[in-house]
């Protein structure tokens, strides 16, 4: 399991991965009771709230890139620490913002953990996890999770101690543990500093950050990820919404309870799920899932609000979507897999761009509910495309498969020639 690294090391890494993916999730989820905290108190339209969706999308985006740009050159430790903090000055700028445009320009920043706490412990993990990939993947979101819950948690603390504050004060304490986790990491030796060794970039071996962002199968699986982030997502994008609007209850009260009942059914999923990966494989598992979410999000939404008793029940299955998805693109690059994962993130986010523009407007035009319904078709057009791509995935393994026959069966018949040949007469 620890390859090179001794035991300590490793699970050093593998805490400091860990700990990005807690900030992550806190930093994602506290923005399902910010943001409708904002379009309130800002007078925002759906098509505004929207675009701060969009922009947390881009910000996402463009964090993500400049992460699978820089890794190779700063390493994994000062880009981490760099990451967490930009999110710590956009959360306490945020809480000075007083109209729409300041609060997209501080957003960008506090949303950088979103993108530069994502890319990085995953392109740490294509490295480190050789073996039970399944179980540590799913740990390594079950981290993501538990960050989730406590995001709308705390929000709701914030906002019952100092109500006045709304969403400002919420964005400027959200520092506080946000700094925790920086110094954690900060103090912390990492026994791998980069991607790649230096003598693989020399030799130029494998991919490249450029090769990766114009290869065909990247921008596939970037879709596929996308198409199953925008129904995992959706709860903490558009659920408060929904809540609000569609079923007339509290984003701040009902609200944080519902999404952190999703975030607790989603976390659990994560932390007792990785063994079923393994056991199942990631193609079957993925299958069940979205199968799953599609039923779970279509009868939820159908029965008004006692769906809201029903939809949380989603976290359990969405809960697989990306992990699982990560571990089939493990396979699919192999011992190659850093790279391509890392570019494949800040890809998902550029196609998550249009797609919450277009969910807003959907919210405009045809109604309160209609982004968060889209779900369903959302993640039956995602298990489509799975499909493609497996199909892909095995003519490549059976291509792969006969080469390395063809192979053996050539050394074997190199060896018999050989040995055929007197001692001291040549071929």
């Amino acid at each position: 399991m620890y390859g090179d690294l001794k035991k300590g090391e490793f699970w050093l890494l593998v805490i400091c991965a860990y700990s990005c993916m807690l900030g992550q999730g806190f930093i994602d989820n506290t923005r399902s009771v910010t943001y409708p905290l904002m379009k309130t108190d800002l007078h925002l339209s759906y098509t505004e709230f929207g675009g701060l969706q969009s922009m947390a999308q881009f910000s996402y985006l463009f964090w993500s890139l400049a992460v699978a740009m820089s890794l190779q050159k700063l390493g994994f430790k000062l880009v981490i620490v760099l990451s967490f903090l930009m999110s710590i000055s956009g959360c306490i700028l945020t809480a000075f913002s007083s109209n729409y445009v300041t609060v997209f320009m501080y957003q960008f920043l506090a949303c950088a953990g979103m993108g530069a706490l994502d890319d990085c412990p995953h392109a740490l993990s294509s490295i480190l996890f050789k073996k039970n990939t399944g179980l540590l993947m799913l740990l390594l979101h079950s981290c993501y999770g538990l960050g989730a819950v406590f995001g709308p948690i705390f929000a709701a603390f914030v906002k019952s101690k100092l109500p006045k504050y709304s969403f400002r004060g919420i964005s400027f304490l959200m520092s506080v543990p946000l700094s925790i986790l920086c110094l954690f990491i900060l103090f912390v030796p990492f026994a791998i500093k980069k991607p790649q060794k230096e003598e693989m970039v020399k030799e130029k071996k494998g991919h490249t950050v450029w090769s990766a962002l114009v290869s065909p199968m990247v921008w596939l699986q970037a879709l596929i990820l996308v198409l199953m982030t925008t129904g995992e997502r959706a709860t903490s994008a558009w659920g408060g919404l929904y809540l609000e609007d569609v079923l007339h209850l509290d984003p701040a009260k009902e609200g944080a309870w519902f999404n952190s009942c999703f975030y607790v059914a989603f976390t659990t999923a994560r932390l007792v799920g990785g063994l079923l990966v393994d056991w199942l494989g990631p193609f079957c598992m993925e299958y069940i899932v979205l199968a799953l979410s599609m039923v779970i999000f279509a009868v939820g939404l159908s029965i008004g609000k006692a769906g809201v008793y029903v939809l949380p029940f989603a976290g359990c299955t969405v809960a697989f979507f990306w992990p699982t998805f990560i571990v089939i693109c493990m396979r699919y690059w192999k011992e190659d897999a850093a790279v391509p994962i890392s570019c494949i993130l800040p890809m998902q986010a550029s196609l998550g761009i249009p797609i919450q523009l277009f969910l807003g407007w959907l919210n405009d035009r045809y109604g309160h509910g209609t982004a968060y319904w889209s779900t369903v078709p959302t993640i039956g057009i995602a298990l489509v495309l799975l499909i493609i791509f497996h199909f892909i995935l095995l003519r490549k393994e059976k291509g792969e498969n006969s080469e390395a026959e063809k192979g053996l069966l050539e050394s074997s018949a190199t060896v018999d020639v050989s040995a055929a040949v007197p001692s001291g007469e040549k071929l």
